[in-house]
Formats: structure tokens, C-alpha cells, sequence
């Protein structure tokens, strides 16, 4: 118990060094919903590689950092979330059923809102990163007054620009890239390199420009120096020094306690597939003492068959939720494909040759739930 706080303290400074040197970030994403994310028309199906981006990019945004999400086809919208719970949902419900791939106009929305933040916080130390997803090229057929992508170079301005191209690359996007200098091409072939795409991007964006140290007035103009104060005793400094770190280090801990409980995993795993022993068939989740964990660190390696997905906690207000999201391979909530999902009491999780329920007394289905899985 003696390491604990040592622990906490040395947790607790490597945070504040990380948020300190990365900064806040304004997150503006711009996705391609056409169909051919689907792999309609010949193409390779990324879409749910897509969404699994977009929920480690929320997931690993600080507290100060904003996130905006728009989907573009042969038109640029809005999708509007009151929060970031919301925002988990409306990427699981996020559909790519669009006929076109507007580009240059997904690129302007993306920089327009980029510029009316930078301008809104005058902040020197946020930073507007503006991420795109695509697998195609420009295709504005029957689009009047189509927006060129070469059109948007010059406003890139303070921003980060990210192309992630994920399937036929479009020339257009080097070229751009080329001509500004906060501007990049990412490219990201394989569904591995799409969901890695969040952290890739997150090493990338320098630290904010520390802002220029004022110039002191020539000496004529420096009011005269007061007399020098006493010089302090080493017990003092030390003690100045020693309290507020034994304070910090005291809340710290008891703040990372709390956030532990409060976000730990409810419920229960029962394994139906493979067979298990008695003894071994049920897994108590509160018992795991964690905030999300890996199917693969419960279920047989073996069972799996290269796939798996990551049990974690969403809160909404004061209700504590479950989820699971995909990792690799297909994962199947009451036998129905989905890349993310909420788990309800009873649900049934199949993900390689594994098959589990999972149990949580109390927290039953919504209705209307229940009537979407059946279809």
C-alpha cells in the first residue's frame, strides 16, 4: 500500500505532461458515406473499420478537446450530437448509402468550421485538426456547381489538414497536400491501418507555439529595483515545495479511486461456447476491477479464430452502460452483425467460435430494441 501513492503521483504528472504538450484540439471529421464504403460497386467493405476509427478518436479525446462529425456524398451535413454519448450513437447508426463523392465541398465545410472556431476562442494554444475519410476519387456527375478541391489550398491556414485514403486514391489530395503546408495524405490500405489511423494522427500534431516572452524596457525607462527580500531557509523552500505536491498527490489518488468505481464493468459473462467447466463458465465482471477489457483476455485464444473486441463503459447522466466494439474479425449481437453495440441483460455475443451471454439483472432490453434485432 506504501507504492500506491507514488504510483497515482507518477499517473497523475504523466497525464498533465501529455495534455500540457498535445494541448486541446478542435477534432473536425468529414467521413465519406457513399456506397461504395460498403464495398458496393466492387470495392472493399472498410465500413465498420471506419467506425471503429471515429470511436477510438472520440474515446481518446481530452476533456477539453471538441468533436465535430460530418458525412458527405454528394452533399456536405451536419451529424448533431448533444454529447459524446451521442456521438457514440450516431456513429453506430451512421449509414454510407450515397451515390457521389463531393470532395472539394466535404474539404470547404471541414475548413470553414475550423476557421469560425479559431476565430470564436482566439486561442493560440487549440489547435483545429480537420481529419477526411474516403475510399474514392471526386465524383460530382449531375452535381451543379460543383466544389473544386484545389479551391480550399489557400485556407488551410493554422489548421491540420489529414487525408486518410483508404481504397482508389485520388490524385487531387497529393496535389493539395503539396501546396499546404499543414496538409497530409494518409494512406491507409488495410482494415489494421484504419483503425490505427487515430493514433497515427494524434503523433503527428505538434505541440502548441508557446507564446513570445515580452521584451523588457530599456533600462532608462525600468522603474528602480526594491531592496532584495530575505533569503528563505532550506526547510522552508522545502516545504513549500513538499505540501502542495503531498496535496496533489492525496486528491489524485482519491480522484482516481472514485473514477475507477464509478467506471468499472457490470454484469456477467456466460461462456455457452466452448464448453466449460462449471466453475469456470461464468465471469463476474465488477470482480475484474476494470473499465474495459479484451474478449481475448477472458475467452480461449483458440475460440476466437483471430477475431475480437473490447467490452468498455459509456455513461449517460447517472446511468452506467455497457458496450462492445469489434476489434478485428466479425462480431454478432444477437445474431446480428454490428461493428458496436450496447449489451442489454441476455444478450448474446458471437465474435470467431465463441459464443457468451451476457447477464445484468435489471438493465432489459428497450422494446424497440428487441424488435430491431429480430429484423
Amino acid at each position: 500500500m506504501r507504492r500506491l501513492p507514488l504510483v497515482v503521483v507518477v499517473l497523475f504528472l504523466t497525464g498533465a505532461l501529455h495534455a500540457q504538450t498535445l494541448g486541446p484540439v478542435d477534432w473536425i471529421f468529414l467521413v465519406d458515406t457513399s456506397k461504395s464504403m460498403r464495398g458496393i460497386g466492387g470495392t472493399k467493405d472498410i465500413w465498420t473499420d471506419v467506425k471503429v476509427s471515429l470511436d477510438a478518436f472520440v474515446k481518446e479525446a481530452g476533456e477539453q478537446d471538441t468533436l465535430t462529425l460530418y458525412a458527405f456524398d454528394r452533399d456536405v451535413r451536419e451529424i448533431n450530437a448533444a454529447s459524446r454519448s451521442d456521438l457514440y450513437r450516431a456513429i453506430l447508426t451512421l449509414d454510407a448509402e450515397g451515390t457521389r463523392t463531393h470532395l472539394g465541398a466535404a474539404i470547404a465545410k471541414g475548413l470553414d468550421h475550423a476557421e469560425s472556431l479559431r476565430l470564436a476562442r482566439a486561442d493560440s494554444t487549440r489547435r483545429q485538426v480537420v481529419v477526411l475519410f474516403t475510399d474514392g476519387k471526386q465524383d460530382v456527375r449531375g452535381i451543379e456547381n460543383p466544389v473544386s478541391i484545389d479551391s480550399s489550398v489557400d485556407r488551410v491556414g493554422e489548421s491540420f489538414v489529414y487525408f486518410v485514403s483508404m481504397g482508389d486514391h485520388e490524385l487531387q489530395l497529393d496535389e493539395f497536400a503539396a501546396h499546404a503546408e499543414r496538409a497530409e495524405v494518409m494512406r491507409a490500405p488495410t482494415p489494421e491501418a484504419i483503425r490505427n489511423i487515430a493514433r497515427e494522427i494524434r503523433a503527428k500534431i505538434p505541440p502548441p507555439k508557446k507564446p513570445e516572452p515580452t521584451r523588457a524596457p530599456p533600462p532608462s525607462q525600468r522603474p528602480p529595483s526594491p531592496p532584495p527580500a530575505p533569503k528563505p531557509s532550506r526547510l522552508a523552500t522545502l516545504l513549500k515545495v513538499a505540501i502542495p505536491l503531498a496535496l496533489l498527490a492525496l486528491i489524485a489518488y482519491v480522484v482516481l479511486q472514485q473514477h475507477r468505481r464509478k467506471n468499472r464493468l457490470e454484469g456477467e459473462l456466460e461462456i455457452l461456447r466452448p464448453r466449460a467447466a462449471p466453475d469456470a463458465a461464468f465471469v463476474g465482471l465488477p470482480k475484474l476491477q476494470v473499465s474495459e477489457i479484451a474478449l481475448s483476455a477472458i475467452l480461449p485464444i483458440e475460440a476466437l479464430a483471430g477475431s475480437d473486441a473490447r467490452l468498455f463503459v459509456r455513461r449517460n447522466g447517472d446511468r452506467k452502460k455497457v458496450w462492445i466494439a469489434a476489434q478485428s474479425g466479425s462480431l454478432r449481437i444477437n445474431e446480428v452483425e454490428t461493428p458496436l453495440s450496447e449489451l442489454y441483460d441476455a444478450d448474446t455475443i458471437e465474435i470467431g467460435d465463441a459464443k457468451v451471454r451476457f447477464n445484468r439483472v435489471g438493465d432489459d432490453r428497450p422494446l424497440e430494441s428487441n424488435q430491431e434485432s429480430e429484423l
